[in-house]
Protein backbone atom coordinates (compact mmCIF):
# COMPACT_ATOMS: atom_id res chain seq x y z
CA UNK A 1 0.00 0.00 0.00
CA UNK A 2 3.05 2.11 0.59
CA UNK A 3 4.16 2.06 -2.82
CA UNK A 4 1.40 3.32 -4.63
CA UNK A 5 1.23 6.48 -2.45
CA UNK A 6 5.07 6.94 -3.00
CA UNK A 7 4.58 6.39 -6.61
CA UNK A 8 1.96 8.92 -6.70
CA UNK A 9 3.89 11.38 -5.21
CA UNK A 10 7.32 11.04 -7.35
CA UNK A 11 4.38 11.64 -10.37
CA UNK A 12 2.73 15.00 -8.62
CA UNK A 13 6.35 15.94 -7.67
CA UNK A 14 7.84 15.69 -11.23
CA UNK A 15 4.60 17.60 -12.70
CA UNK A 16 5.17 20.27 -10.79
CA UNK A 17 9.14 20.45 -11.57
CA UNK A 18 8.75 20.08 -15.07
CA UNK A 19 5.77 22.15 -15.97
CA UNK A 20 6.19 23.49 -19.88
CA UNK A 21 7.46 27.07 -18.94
CA UNK A 22 8.41 29.72 -22.21
CA UNK A 23 10.06 32.64 -22.16
CA UNK A 24 9.29 35.26 -24.78
CA UNK A 25 10.47 38.77 -25.56
CA UNK A 26 7.50 41.18 -26.09
CA UNK A 27 8.31 45.29 -27.16
CA UNK A 28 6.55 47.27 -25.13
CA UNK A 29 5.61 51.04 -26.01
CA UNK A 30 6.22 52.37 -22.39
CA UNK A 31 8.73 55.07 -20.90
CA UNK A 32 9.63 55.56 -17.66
CA UNK A 33 10.12 53.43 -14.38
CA UNK A 34 6.24 54.04 -13.51
CA UNK A 35 5.22 52.20 -16.61
CA UNK A 36 7.99 49.41 -16.11
CA UNK A 37 6.56 49.28 -12.40
CA UNK A 38 2.42 48.84 -13.88
CA UNK A 39 3.44 46.55 -16.06
CA UNK A 40 5.34 44.30 -13.82
CA UNK A 41 2.93 44.31 -11.33
CA UNK A 42 -0.19 43.59 -13.91
CA UNK A 43 2.12 40.43 -15.01
CA UNK A 44 2.61 39.41 -11.10
CA UNK A 45 -0.25 36.45 -11.45
CA UNK A 46 -0.70 32.80 -11.37
CA UNK A 47 1.06 30.78 -14.43
CA UNK A 48 3.92 33.81 -15.21
CA UNK A 49 7.20 32.99 -13.51
CA UNK A 50 9.20 36.11 -14.47
CA UNK A 51 8.50 39.12 -16.00
CA UNK A 52 10.98 42.21 -16.78
CA UNK A 53 10.25 45.16 -18.79
CA UNK A 54 14.26 47.12 -20.10
CA UNK A 55 13.70 51.12 -20.34
CA UNK A 56 16.37 51.26 -23.01
CA UNK A 57 15.16 48.94 -25.06
CA UNK A 58 11.41 48.49 -24.73
CA UNK A 59 11.63 44.38 -24.54
CA UNK A 60 9.38 42.75 -21.63
CA UNK A 61 10.75 39.45 -20.99
CA UNK A 62 8.44 37.24 -19.72
CA UNK A 63 8.62 33.40 -18.26
CA UNK A 64 5.28 31.65 -18.59
CA UNK A 65 3.65 28.35 -18.05
CA UNK A 66 1.58 28.01 -21.59
CA UNK A 67 -0.46 25.83 -19.63
CA UNK A 68 -1.92 28.49 -17.98
CA UNK A 69 -0.92 32.00 -19.67
CA UNK A 70 -0.66 32.67 -23.43
CA UNK A 71 1.05 34.66 -25.20
CA UNK A 72 -1.86 36.37 -26.23
CA UNK A 73 -3.23 36.84 -22.93
CA UNK A 74 0.11 38.53 -22.08
CA UNK A 75 -0.17 40.97 -25.17
CA UNK A 76 -4.16 41.58 -23.86
CA UNK A 77 -3.48 42.46 -20.76
CA UNK A 78 -0.71 45.09 -21.47
CA UNK A 79 -2.95 46.65 -23.96
CA UNK A 80 -5.38 46.77 -21.05
CA UNK A 81 -3.52 48.57 -19.01
CA UNK A 82 -2.86 51.45 -21.88
CA UNK A 83 0.41 50.43 -23.42
CA UNK A 84 0.79 49.41 -26.85
CA UNK A 85 2.96 46.13 -27.66
CA UNK A 86 4.44 44.94 -31.06
CA UNK A 87 1.43 42.99 -31.64
CA UNK A 88 -1.95 45.13 -29.81
CA UNK A 89 -2.25 48.38 -29.85
CA UNK A 90 -3.01 50.12 -26.56
CA UNK A 91 -6.93 49.97 -24.98
CA UNK A 92 -7.28 53.77 -25.71
CA UNK A 93 -9.45 54.52 -22.80
CA UNK A 94 -6.68 53.00 -20.10
CA UNK A 95 -3.80 54.96 -22.55
CA UNK A 96 -6.09 57.91 -21.53
CA UNK A 97 -5.84 57.33 -17.87
CA UNK A 98 -1.98 56.92 -17.26
CA UNK A 99 0.00 59.65 -16.33
CA UNK A 100 1.57 62.16 -18.58
CA UNK A 101 4.94 60.98 -18.33
CA UNK A 102 3.30 57.37 -19.25
CA UNK A 103 1.25 58.92 -22.34
CA UNK A 104 2.90 57.99 -25.74
CA UNK A 105 4.36 60.97 -27.80
CA UNK A 106 1.86 59.75 -30.55
CA UNK A 107 -1.22 58.52 -29.11
CA UNK A 108 -3.52 55.86 -30.72
CA UNK A 109 -6.74 57.33 -32.02
CA UNK A 110 -10.16 55.82 -31.71
CA UNK A 111 -9.38 54.20 -35.29
CA UNK A 112 -6.51 52.56 -33.83
CA UNK A 113 -3.81 55.20 -35.73
CA UNK A 114 -1.80 57.10 -35.11
CA UNK A 115 -1.57 59.08 -38.50
CA UNK A 116 -2.88 62.68 -38.47
CA UNK A 117 -6.16 63.40 -39.97
CA UNK A 118 -7.69 60.01 -39.83
CA UNK A 119 -9.44 60.59 -36.92
CA UNK A 120 -8.75 64.13 -35.32
CA UNK A 121 -11.86 66.21 -36.78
Amino acid sequence: MKHPILLFALILVSTVLFAENTTSRIEVKANCEICKEKIEKTLDIPGISHADWNKETKILTVRYNEKKVSLSDIHSMISNIGYATNKVNANIDSQAQLMKCCQPKEPVKKCGTTKKGCCSK
